[in-house]
Order: structure tokens, then C-alpha cells, then sequence
């Protein structure tokens, strides 16, 4: 990875956190370490998030991640996309 590529991801990923589109229809999350697949939808003019398929991280033994954990989880898939430039929908 170029100093380039590591600046500009260090800049998205703010704190740990950052999210991207994988395909048209998934988007993956990572936070500290950890990564949570989430249901999505790329538009031509941005992205839908489907706040619904935010449950557990992908690495959980069968643990559902609770209400205030998937507001948390939701702004901050939003924050990294709007930083992307990318318009964000929350379904």
C-alpha cells in the first residue's frame, strides 16, 4: 500500500471505524478490529442501508448486538459514507 493509500484510508476510517460497499448488495463494517457484513443497496446516487440487518458481528458466538449499539453501529456507517462523498438512505 502506497503513503498515499494509507492516508487517505487512515482519513476515512476516523477512529477505527469505517464502511464500504462489497458487490451491489452488502456492505462491510469495521470497527476495532472487528467486521459486521450488513445488507445494503448501491444506488446511482448513493447507498441504501438496511438498519434491520444490523444484528451481530461476524464474529459473534450467537450474540445480537442490542438497540443502542445498532443506533451507534448505523451513524457511524452513515458518517463514513457521507465522508466518502457518497449519499446515504437508512431503510
Amino acid at each position: 500500500m502506497s503513503w498515499g493509500s494509507r492516508l487517505v484510508n487512515k482519513f476515512l476510517s476516523r477512529g477505527g471505524v469505517r464502511a464500504g460497499m462489497v458487490g451491489r448488495d452488502m456492505i462491510v463494517y469495521w470497527e476495532n478490529g472487528r467486521k459486521m457484513t450488513i445488507a445494503g443497496e448501491m444506488l446511482s446516487d448513493g447507498v441504501v442501508v438496511y438498519v434491520a440487518s444490523i444484528v451481530a458481528w461476524d464474529d459473534s458466538d450467537g450474540e445480537l448486538i442490542g438497540e443502542a449499539e445498532r443506533r451507534r453501529i448505523t451513524e457511524n456507517v452513515k458518517t463514513s459514507f457521507e465522508s466518502q462523498g457518497t449519499r446515504v438512505e437508512l431503510c
